[in-house]
């Protein structure tokens, strides 16, 4: 039935979505797509950026996969294949976003995965996920060693929180990046939401923190100017303090 829906989904949209907005799919399609913000988010079913936003089609460039992971950039480049340093390549370099988002969540099962190493017996077998998850090792080794002895739930928030920050600081490892944001032409944004309880957590660099999203006025966790002392491995533990809101 799940894939029944797509195809029905798809003749809604057709029938009722595309044509009430013919004008916007019309200009998208000779004018090519111009998004101000590329967001990074993870693949889980549960949380689609588009729909927590409420986007329109050509608003958000958006990447995904296996817990919104931004790998350190490789320099200098190699001839692997890199599809999440080239999707952000491209939004930032060709398409000139604004704004690049990185949106981690609660519950995110690539965490967990990453949080029990190799005690989880459900993803030991896999081929690719233990070596991607790797790009977070450092936040998480961090997260286990300062919360030795706390609830699960606590530690798993931890890790998932410092890996959005850690995506942060990989980011800025890119030198077109850097570059962009030192000229004020491109601002970082650290998000995490909790599905549980429908709420967004913005990271605050004054204090350290992820803090619900109250308004629209969200300050970017890197600007121009914006010093990345307090976001380092090091300090990312900070972002644990206090008990879990699921």
């Amino acid at each position: 039935m799940a894939f029944e829906r797509l195809l029905k989904g798809f003749a809604d949209f057709r029938l009722g979505y595309y044509r009430e907005h013919l004008d916007l799919f019309e200009k998208l399609a000779t004018e090519g797509q111009s998004p101000e913000v590329l967001v990074i988010g993870c693949s889980d079913a549960r949380v689609d950026p588009g729909i927590l936003t409420r986007t329109r089609p050509g608003d958000i460039f958006t990447v995904r996969n296996i817990s919104a992971m931004v790998p350190p950039a490789q320099i200098p480049p190699d001839e692997r294949q890199h599809g999440t340093s080239a999707a952000i390549e491209f939004a930032v370099r060709g398409l000139e976003v604004q704004h690049v988002v990185v949106l981690g969540h609660a519950l995110c099962g690539g965490i967990a995965a990453l949080v029990d190493g190799e005690r989880s017996s459900a993803y030991a077998s896999y081929d690719y996920l233990s070596t991607w998850m790797a790009v977070a090792q450092e936040v998480r080794d961090v997260a286990v060693r300062e919360l030795a002895g706390k609830p699960s739930a606590e530690i798993n928030r931890a890790v998932e929180q410092a890996a959005v920050l850690s995506s942060i600081v990989n980011l800025m490892s890119f030198p077109w990046i850097a570059d962009r944001v030192a000229a004020g032409k491109l601002r970082l944004h650290a998000w995490w939401f909790n599905l549980v309880e429908g709420q967004l957590y913005a990271f605050n660099p004054a204090s350290v923190r992820f803090e619900p999203v109250r308004d629209v006025a969200v300050p970017p966790t890197v600007a121009k100017g914006t010093s990345l002392s307090s976001i380092k491995p090091e300090r990312l533990i900070a972002v644990a303090a206090g008990k879990p809101a699921f």
